[in-house]
Parts: C-alpha cells; sequence; structure tokens
C-alpha cells in the first residue's frame, strides 16, 4: 500500500508546491488525495474544458515530477438540489467537471458523496433515497466511463435534531453501500470507507472493510476520533481499532492508496513560533504520519 495525505497543512510555510511533494515523497508519502472540493460555485467549475485540461496537466507534471501520484481525489461537496430544485443542473455541472480534472490529474478514484435528504435519518427514506442517488449516480456514469474514473461513494453520517445524537444517513451501513455499488457496477463505481464516519453512525470499521471486500474497497479517509465528534484526528489520539484496520486491510488484499484525511492535528503546530520553527515541527509530524502509516499497513 501507497501512504498518501492531503496538503492542506503545508499552508503559510512558505513552501513551493514542488517543496511539499517532494519533502512528501522524502519521507514516504508518495501519494496525494487532490482536493477538487471547490462548491459548485467556484470559477474553476466555469473553465473551458480546454482551460481546465491545461491547468489539471500543469498541476499534474509538478506532483508526478517531485516523485507523487494523485491517487484518489475528491468533487464538490454541494451536489444536493433538494432544497434548491433551479441550482441542479449548475451542481451537477460541477460534478462532471470534476471527474474529468480528476482524469487529467491521472487520478483514478474521485470520491463523489451520495445526496442525503434531511428525511434521511437512521432508517428512514431508505428507498426513496436510493431513488435519488441511482440517478445522480447513473447521470455521472456516461463521464465517468469517457474519462475513466471511477466515482468512489463515501459513507456519511447525519445529526438527529430530535434525539440529539449522531446518525445513519446515506451509505452509512455496509449493507447500503455495498448495495448501491452492487447496483451501479463495480466497473466504475467503488467504495471510499471514510473509517472515522463509520464510528460515528455507530459502525465497526474492521467489520466494514471485510464487507465491502477488495471488489468495493478502492479508497480510503484515514483518522481517528472520540467516537462523539468528526475530528479527522492521527490515528492513536482517539478511540478506533488501528491493528484491526491495518490487518483487515491486508486480510482482503487492499492494494490502493492508505489515504490520511487528518489535517487538523497539523495546525495545532502550524500557528506557534516563527516560520522556521513551525516548518520544523510541521515536517516532523509529516515525518510521523508516514511512520505510523507504514506500521499500521504491515499489520498481519
Amino acid at each position: 500500500m501507497r501512504i498518501g495525505s492531503q496538503t492542506g497543512y503545508a499552508g503559510g510555510l512558505g513552501m513551493t508546491s514542488a517543496e511539499v511533494y517532494r519533502t512528501m515523497s522524502d519521507y514516504g508519502i508518495t501519494s496525494v488525495d487532490y482536493s477538487l472540493m471547490n462548491g459548485y460555485q467556484s470559477d474553476l467549475w466555469k473553465l473551458s474544458d480546454s482551460e481546465l485540461k491545461t491547468r489539471m496537466t500543469e498541476i499534474r507534471k509538478i506532483i508526478n515530477d517531485n516523485g507523487v501520484i494523485v491517487g484518489q481525489s475528491h468533487s464538490p461537496m454541494d451536489a444536493n438540489y433538494l432544497n434548491a430544485p433551479e441550482t441542479k443542473d449548475a451542481r451537477w455541472h460541477a460534478q462532471i467537471q470534476a471527474i474529468k480534472a480528476a482524469s487529467w490529474l491521472g487520478c483514478p478514484y474521485i470520491t463523489i458523496h451520495p445526496i442525503c435528504p434531511s428525511f434521511r435519518k437512521n432508517k428512514h427514506g431508505m428507498e426513496e433515497t436510493k431513488e435519488i442517488n441511482m440517478a445522480f449516480y447513473t447521470f455521472l456514469k456516461p463521464y465517468l466511463v469517457e474519462y475513466n474514473v471511477k466515482a468512489a461513494i463515501e459513507n456519511l453520517f447525519a445529526w438527529d435534531p430530535v434525539r440529539g445524537i449522531l446518525c445513519e444517513t446515506s451509505c452509512s451501513t455496509p449493507a447500503e453501500l455495498c448495495d448501491y455499488i452492487d447496483t451501479l457496477g463495480t466497473d466504475h463505481f467503488c467504495a471510499c470507507l471514510d473509517v472515522g464516519h463509520a464510528v460515528l453512525a455507530c459502525q465497526d470499521p474492521v467489520g466494514y472493510i471485510y464487507a465491502l471486500g477488495k471488489e468495493r474497497l478502492h479508497a480510503l479517509h484515514i483518522h481517528d476520533n472520540s467516537y462523539l465528534g468528526d475530528n479527522h484526528l492521527m490515528p492513536g489520539m482517539g478511540k478506533l481499532d488501528w491493528w484491526g484496520i491495518g490487518k483487515a486491510l491486508n486480510d482482503i488484499g487492499y492494494e490502493d492508496v492508505f489515504n490520511y484525511e487528518s489535517d487538523p492535528p497539523y495546525s495545532h503546530f502550524n500557528i506557534i513560533g516563527d516560520l522556521p520553527t513551525r516548518k520544523k515541527l510541521v515536517l516532523d509530524l509529516m515525518r510521523c504520519y508516514a511512520e505510523l502509516g507504514r506500521a499500521i499497513t504491515s499489520v498481519r
């Protein structure tokens, strides 16, 4: 397994993009989760295809020239048009453009959140929600085929305002996420398992990995939490079972990226001291993430 991460932690350190990717590679983090989460109103999605391709190709060259690949990416998280139907075309256009951008970055998997209607809490509204999401993903499928990218559907959680607790929503459970992927077909759809989201919806990440299996699971969001909030902590700072997670990934033969989505710990070190001090602290933490990833992924 490659070790991967986002790069938001590098902001304000005075490093060029090339320096960030070269440092990642030197430390053994050889994949980036490149964010395409710009909202649907972003100027990025107003570029012509030629302009967008040129920009993504230039970015890809910087990344690849410094020993890193784009192992996965993430589309805009605002595809849900249900409360504003007049925005549907613009929201879904951004998803199409994100798929194209991922392809031009050389990225095989783009995480695309399922739509979560407000009524989809716990076991309520499952059938209607599936119909909404099948229409959404089926609309995107021709672009996934044309640009040779797989949509990685992510497991999510919600807030139940009546009970005042976290709860299930679209694709929170292994059964529902597997059903979505199997209905759509594994040629162009797969899972992005967010291990932190799993426990917030009262699901076991270890069991989730086994349920998805190698055929469905191709992307990860790795971070820890307290089981009470979406903290996005470094593994070991919360309560998740990292021995079990590492073993399960190896047991199913997972071969894609062990991808961190845990930038918040970096921010604590990026506010202390002068620039050289902050830079050293952040890069030391990057090295720790790399070593920790190798330890977790070596569990058999």
